[in-house]
């Protein structure tokens, strides 16, 4: 039979329908499903949950950034002195400083204060306002030599020490005058002995101080009575239970009893007029204007007292006379019932200073404020 066909009111030769028709064939056989897969599909439908769609991303755009420009700080101009504001600034200076020695002191702190004191020189004494003195302090007595001879203790053989160990521990201090000078009562009070110590001991033995005078002040310390003695006189000229003014004459200096040349010894005695009452006579003589004494310890490790060590004392804020000497031989000379002391100094310019202790070929130091018209206290521990 003879195939033809329209297409599209077109005629499509024979020759071109039949491949088109095995072409057709072959697609819809491709396209086929067999019937278990169907259900498959159709059961793995049922059974997955559909695809929860991912959010979409969105763009968040930072905050904006401020920038803030550093203000540099504004500084202080400076203006360079004229050489007339350093001449006043100076002057000022100057005149504090000296302040500082002449005025009246606050009493001593661990905090050194901030003006440096001047050296004062070597006084002409005047005998002292002593009520100017703190009211702790026992600076009663002036000085029992007349303000133009030898007013100064003798600083080799001071309170306490043996010399090298060539004599007794000394029980007092001496004043290096001539032979015939006038010896002057430190302070008032009433004569209780005036003469010779041959038959009576007042000190160690008879014989010991020659002629001498003892007074018995007019004032008491924490209860008790105050003795002054004044020893190797050549002649007293004070009879017992006279009463003496401070600065009156009571006797001439001398050599007699032990001493080995003409000088005068002096001794402070409380509680009782007796050799074992004695306490070191630096701590109750006025110091001279604008110096002060030095009071110290020196122990051992454990406590106990060294006996004889060198001490000496340097100023390290200006120039000053050389201080030296030694810390109390034994206990039988008595420490100050405040201080509780086992060496002193006296008649110190005000200043910072230096204090050495010397042990073999060790030192020990320390440095301290030395104030007018009072005790400074130093106490070092050699271990």
């Amino acid at each position: 039979m003879q195939l033809r066909r329209m297409l599209n009111g077109q005629r499509i030769p024979a020759g071109l329908l039949l491949p088109g028709l095995i072409l057709l064939i072959m697609l819809s056989g491709c396209q086929a499903t067999r019937p278990g897969e169907a259900a498959d599909a159709q059961q793995a439908a049922s059974t997955n949950p559909p695809a929860t769609p991912l959010p979409t991303a969105t763009h968040t755009p930072p905050p904006p950034v401020v920038v803030v420009a550093a203000t540099a700080p504004s500084l202080p101009a400076f203006a360079a002195p004229s050489a007339e504001e350093i001449a006043d600034l100076q002057a000022k200076a100057a005149a504090t400083e000296a302040a500082l020695v002449t005025s009246t002191p606050l009493p001593p702190t661990g905090i050194p204060p901030t003006e440096t004191p001047t050296e004062t020189p070597m006084p002409t004494f005047t005998p002292p306002a002593l009520p100017n003195t703190p009211p702790w302090e026992h600076y009663w007595f002036r000085r029992p030599v007349a303000v133009d001879g030898i007013v100064w203790t003798n600083k080799t053989y001071p309170y306490g020490s043996t010399r090298g160990g060539q004599l007794r521990p000394h029980h007092g201090v001496e004043f290096d005058v001539g032979y015939g000078t006038e010896i002057l009562a430190v302070a008032s009070g009433t004569i209780r002995v005036a003469g010779s110590d041959a038959e009576t001991v007042y000190g160690p033995h008879t014989n010991f101080y020659g002629n001498l005078v003892v007074i018995e002040h007019d004032s008491l310390w924490e209860g008790k009575p105050v003795f002054t003695l004044y020893g190797h006189l050549s002649e007293p000229l004070v009879v017992v239970g006279q009463h003496v003014d401070a600065e009156q004459v009571i006797g001439l200096s001398g050599a007699t009893g032990v001493a080995d040349g003409p000088h005068m010894h002096f001794e402070v005695r409380v509680g009782s007029n007796s050799y074992d009452a004695t306490y070191n006579p630096l701590l109750w003589l006025y110091p001279f204007p604008g110096r002060g004494t030095v009071a110290g310890r020196v122990t051992w490790a454990d406590g106990s007292l060294a006996t004889e060590v060198p001490v000496s004392l340097r100023r390290i804020d200006g120039e000053s006379p050389y201080h030296a000497t030694t810390t109390y031989a034994d206990d039988s000379t008595n420490p100050d019932d405040g201080w509780n002391e086992n060496f002193a100094l006296d008649d110190v310019a005000a200043g910072y200073y230096e204090i050495t202790v010397e042990v073999g070929r060790r030192k020990f130091k320390q440095e301290f404020w030395v104030y007018p018209y009072q005790t400074s206290f130093v106490e070092i521990v050699i271990n």
